[in-house]
This record gives C-alpha cells, structure tokens and sequence, in this order.
C-alpha cells in the first residue's frame, strides 16, 4: 500500500515564499506509483514476445531502449496510478499561478501523454531519441532552464539526489530508504512520505487466499477406499503445495496481463500491480521463483506423470490468460476443466484413481460457478459494451443466470445418482447417510444464484464462500455427514 502523505501538501507547494520558482515533479514512483518504462515493456513482450531478443541487444543503451520500447508500444495515460492528493496540490499550484514542469526520464511520448491528460504543466522535459533525461542530465537540463536553485523538485529515489542538490528546495514522496537516508545530508530536502516494504504487497499477489482451491488435489486420497497412508498425505501435500506455487505464478502473469482492465474494475484496482504498491519489474522475477519452486518439489517428491499434469496446469492457465478468457463460453469452460484438472493431477500425484463420478460432479459444478462468476461481472456492468477482456455483453446475463443454475442442479442430479451407484457401497459402510447431502448441497447452490441475483454477492464465488459463514457451515456439515457414513460401523442405526 502507498504511504499517505501525512502533511497538507496544496500548502506546502502553495507557500507564498515558494510560489514564484518553478515546480518540478519526476513522473516514475512520484506522480505515478508504478515505472511507465516496465509497463512499456510488459505490454510490448505480451503483444510481441519475440521483441525480447532485440530488447536484449539494447540494454547498455538506455536512450535507444527506450526509443525501441516507445515505438512499440503506447501506454494510456487515463489508467496509470496517480498519486491523487500529489495530483490535487499540483493543480492547486496552477491556480494560484505557480508554474508546474513535468521532468522525467520516461520517454517524451509518454511524458506527453500524460501532461496532455493531467492539463495541469507548463512545460515536459523528457528523455527523447538523444539524451536519456536522468539524475545529472536532469539537473543540468533544470539548472539551463531555470538556473541553479531557482526551481522545486519533487522526486522519489537515489537518482533525484543530484537534482535536490540544485534546487531550492526538495521533495520525496513515496521515497525509498536509500533515498531518505541519502537526502539527510542535505538540509534542503523533506521526506513527504515512504515507500512501504513490497514484503506484503508481493505476499498479497501471490493470493494465498486462492491456495485453498488447490486442496481439490487431495479430494481423491479422502475418497479412496481403504486407509490413508503417511506416504500418501505426504505426497498430497507435495502436490499441494506445487499447485499452489504453479498457481501464484499463473496469478502474477495474468494480473500483469489484465494491469490495464483491473485499473478501472470496482475492486480489482487495489491489486498489488494495478495499484503499484508493487512495482511491475517485479513480476518476471517473483514467476520464475515460483515456477522453479514448483517444479523443483514435483521432481524430487512426485510421479513424472504429476510433472506432466503440472505443465499441462500452466500452460492451460497462460492460455486463459492470454487469450481463452476472452472468449465465449470457452472462458467458463477452461474455469472449470483447470479445477477438475486439479482433482486428477491429485489422483495422479497419490497414485489413486479418480471416478467418472467425480470428475462428472466437477466439471458440472464449477461450470456453475464460473457461470456465476460471470453473472456477478455482467450484473456490475453500466454500459451495452462488451464487458472488458470478456466475450459477453449485458444481454447475456440471463442467458448466463440460465446455463449457471442448470449446470448447478445438474452437478446435484450427479452427485445422487453417485449415491445409488455400486462404487459406494464398496467406500462408504453407511451409504444412505449421503443421502443427507443433498438437501445441503441443494441449498448452497441455491443461495448462491439467489445472493448472485440480489446484487449481495460481488467478488468470485468460490472467494465468498470461503469468507461466507453459512457457506463454511455447509463445508464442515458435509465433511461430518460423508466421514460417518465412511467409518461408523456398520448396521449403525440398522443400515446394512
């Protein structure tokens, strides 16, 4: 999360001894939270990913990287992160007649993109085809224009230092350590606010909260005949905990992926990346060491099948990412195909078989709640246009509320026709027990639609169930009824 300035910053800037100096302010990790040159990047690696290798070639030269990420690609100056309160005092400046500049590393088209959108600056200095605008040749492009100490600046890292020291006067908003301690030693500087520890923030997009879909891998040692083994638990929890690291890894990218739809979701723009309490850079390194955890547990614990059912996961995820999430009704499809691939890479990884029967029951039911997840995003939608990053449109919502609540009763039509079938009479020693389930199983399903369609239920429904109360309920009614029904002896209560 930003730091909040803790001081009034339209006084601090429209102090009447500070009105008649210019006022600069640095565009990356000042006036907008995230780097615009990574997200340049990202975005032109996701529309071109063999742009990588000429990337590569002009590393050693900031200036024509930059020129080539530039030309590449445009980003929105309407969906950067802005830090508001910074916004509303620059802007307060101009009004009481302060000249405001905009001075920037960032490439010129991107620098102008911005000012053009703000309308608050008087003037864009930026890198361009020539110079790379940058600690020192920032200072000396300020101190030519404006003469040394005759300009504010407002910064954000150890590469503002040089520019603090000929300017009158110094701001660090969002500073990093490094800077605060540097800009100590010089008496003309004030720390606004700090940069947080990107510890929480990288924690938070790893969505440990999503893990808990990843426990579908045990789901077929707890309904295996015959006793759990210590070998057996232990493998689960290998491919638990592999899933979970593929998982994240998967999250990281598609959220990199989606920066642009998340900004202007209700909720989705406090993401780490949207939001840029965590810097985009990050991304590639925090996929790689999640993917090489991942696949460094699943080698030295489990089958090479499970490898395989794990490739098979993440290149699944990466598609849906990038392109299956768009489409219609193969987006609700692939939802639901990646949670019943967990079930089996659970069978796969315990060396035990999965039924038709639950795999049947599995696609049924989280079709429904990937119908419902739709449903929720169509509900929220304030225009006829297609909904971002989606293959469906406002009109579709009862379509979807249909095809939802279908495919829920089916996955329930499913789940009673297990319980008649032979497979549980050779599992459970109190096989009519499950019919109890039912009637739960209904009643969650139900309340979900029904929550769903009140407008009480906004975020991803497998999410709200965890957090929901009467959902958790259900869970531990269930969970008791069906261990009953495996381990009471039998003629309990006169059953055979």
């Amino acid at each position: 999360m930003v730091t909040p300035c803790p001081v009034d910053l339209e006084a601090l800037f429209t102090d009447p001894g500070a009105v008649g100096r210019p006022l600069c302010v640095d565009l990356d990790g000042t006036l907008v939270t995230t780097d615009t040159l990574a997200e340049s990047v990202m975005r032109l690696l996701r529309r071109a990913p063999w742009a990588i290798v000429r990337l590569l070639t002009l590393v050693a030269s900031p200036v024509r990287f930059k020129t080539r990420v530039a030309g590449g690609v445009q980003l929105d100056p309407e969906k950067l992160p802005y830090r508001g309160e910074l916004v509303s005092a620059l802007r307060a400046c101009r009004e009481q007649g302060r000249s405001v500049v905009l001075a920037t590393a960032a490439h010129r088209s991107i620098a102008e993109g911005v000012a053009g959108h703000l309308g608050i600056f008087d003037a864009v200095h930026a890198s361009d085809a020539t110079r790379n605008l940058k600690s020192a040749s920032k200072r000396d492009v300020l101190v030519a224009a404006y003469g040394k100490n005759g300009f504010d600046y407002v910064g954000d890292s150890t590469a503002d230092i040089a520019i603090f020291a000929a300017a009158n006067r110094g701001y660090l908003i969002g500073a990093s350590r490094s800077a605060e301690s540097e800009a100590r030693t010089a008496g003309n500087v004030k720390v606004i606010s700090r940069r947080p520890s990107p510890l929480p923030a990288a924690w938070k997009e790893l969505r440990p909260h999503q893990w808990s879909k990843n426990a579908l891998v045990v789901v077929p040692l707890l309904l295996a005949p015959g006793a759990l083994t210590w070998s057996s638990v232990a493998c689960a929890a290998a491919a638990f905990i592999a899933f979970s690291c593929c998982a994240s890894a998967g999250y990281v990218i598609n959220d990199v992926v989606d920066i642009d739809a998340d900004r202007v979701h209700r909720t989705k723009f406090r993401r780490p990346f949207a939001s840029g309490d965590l810097p985009i850079a990050y991304a590639p390194f925090l996929v790689f060491a999640l993917v090489v955890a991942s696949l460094g547990l699943a080698l030295g614990f489990l089958p090479t099948r499970f490898i395989v059912m794990l490739g098979a996961y993440f290149v699944a995820t990466l598609t849906y990412s990038f392109y299956l999430k768009r489409l219609l009704l193969l987006d609700v499809l692939t939802l639901a195909g990646l949670y019943t691939h967990r079930i089996l890479s659970g069978g796969v990884a315990t060396r035990v078989p999965v039924s038709a029967w639950l795999l049947g029951f599995s696609m049924f039911l989280f079709t429904s709640l990937a119908f419902a997840k739709r449903y929720v995003e169509l509900r929220a939608a304030t225009t006829d246009e297609k909904v971002k990053s989606r293959g469906y449109v406002r009109q579709d919502i009862e379509m979807v509320n249909s095809m939802g609540v279908a495919s829920a009763y089916v996955a329930a039509l499913v789940f009673m026709l297990y319980v008649d079938s032979s497979a549980v009479r050779s599992i459970y020693r109190l096989p009519t027990m499950l019919w109890l389930v039912l009637p739960i199983l209904l009643y969650w399903l139900g309340r979900i639609w029904l929550l769903a369609g009140r407008g009480q239920m906004q975020d991803d429904p497998v999410r709200f169930a965890i957090k929901d109360g009467q959902s958790r309920a259900c869970a531990i009614l269930i969970a008791m009824i069906m261990a009953i029904a495996r381990f009471a002896p039998r003629g309990l209560f006169g059953a055979t």
